[in-house]
């Protein structure tokens, strides 16, 4: 007999549905198919990568290189001058970790400034051709005229520019505006350029050559004997051979680019970030950024560690940090050799001291 319910009729079953079972056969019904309702959305959305950043740090950047000076730290002998007091070596992973970050993502090389604005113009000239030169040239004569007219004449120029001017300005920087991009693009090849010929990435021999006479690293190079700065920097420079600071630097902008980039764009929002950070930096990129932010998650709790066994309170007290800060600079004002014989040269009597 025919089962009832939302079944669809089976092959031995009539055109109006009847059953036949008076003829012997034997039906299996088969329930209909049900109504795909499911809508996938077009495009599938993530949660923002937002790691937790430890107290006491500034950036991502900031523990990264921590975790780097620290191990180095461990890894050398201890210094005697902290001997009487061991908890200074916490201030002195910090300042050192902060002259490295310094070094690559705030100390601007004069040299690569100059050699990107030197490709600014010529590219300008090459992309607008002679209708750009042109009208950079009618625009200065104009300029130049308004400016010798009011010369002698006035004490300050008035307050709106002759329509000439206005016209001439308006169409020379909407032009520029045009040719933006690759302006952009050869300013970027001329500083890769540059950072293959000087590479910024780990620790180069004369990486603190430059560094202030009373700063934490030189002060610290002329207070311990020459084989511990030595032996402290040789493995700082093997913990730092393939490390950038803009590797924390992405793992900051990354709840940034996340928001503003869905899946299918997320990978041409990092591209183009690692594009600017390496004209910028001197980056080569590194690790994908899940990966790397795995690490950074496990080395920020190393890195916490490290620095509430050697000196507790010092990353979550401020008024512990600027005390610890400032007992490692008198501690080594005073055992500096350079800054003792300077004031022995100060204090002694000059030979014209009779004149």
């Amino acid at each position: 007999m025919a089962v009832p319910g939302n079944l669809r009729p089976s092959k031995e079953q009539g055109r109006v549905g009847r059953s036949n079972a008076e003829t012997g056969a034997t039906l299996f019904p088969v329930p209909a198919a049900p109504i795909f309702r499911a809508r996938l959305p077009a495009v599938i959305q993530y949660r923002p990568l937002q790691l937790t950043l430890p107290t006491g740090f500034d950036s991502w950047a900031q523990v990264l290189t921590d975790w780097r000076v620290s191990r180095a730290f461990d890894a050398s002998p201890f210094p005697r001058c902290f001997n009487a007091e061991p908890e200074l070596a916490a201030p002195f992973v910090a300042a050192i970790s902060r002259a490295i970050n310094d070094r690559q993502l705030r100390h601007s090389s004069p040299e690569l400034l100059l050699l990107r604005q030197r490709v600014v113009e010529p590219t300008y000239d090459r992309a607008g051709g002679p209708s750009y030169i042109a009208l950079r040239d009618s625009m200065e004569a104009a300029q130049a005229r308004y400016f010798s007219q009011h010369y002698n004449r006035a004490t300050s120029l008035p307050v709106a520019l002759p329509a000439e001017v206005h016209d001439l300005q308006t169409a020379f920087f909407t032009t520029r505006q045009r040719h933006a991009a690759e302006v952009e693009r050869v300013e970027r090849a001329a500083a890769r350029a540059y950072w293959k010929a000087h590479p910024r990435h780990g620790i180069a021999d004369d990486f603190f050559d430059d560094a202030a006479d009373d700063s934490i690293p030189a002060r610290m190079a002329r207070v311990e004997a020459a084989w511990w700065w030595r032996s402290f920097f040789t493995r700082l420079q093997s913990k730092s051979k393939r490390h950038h600071a803009a590797d924390g630097r992405l793992l900051d902008a990354l709840p940034s680019l996340r928001a503003q980039a869905k899946k299918t764009t997320l990978a041409a929002q990092i591209a183009r970030w690692s594009e600017m950070a390496a004209s910028d930096w001197g980056w080569h990129g590194g690790t994908h950024y899940r990966r790397l932010a795995d690490y950074a998650d496990r080395k920020a709790r190393s890195t916490v560690a490290w620095f509430e066994q050697r000196a507790p309170g010092y990353l979550g007290t401020p008024t512990i940090r600027r005390a610890l800060d400032t007992r490692l600079h008198l501690l080594l004002a005073k055992l500096d050799p350079h800054a003792r014989l300077l004031a022995a040269e100060r204090d002694s009597l000059s030979e014209h001291w009779r004149n």
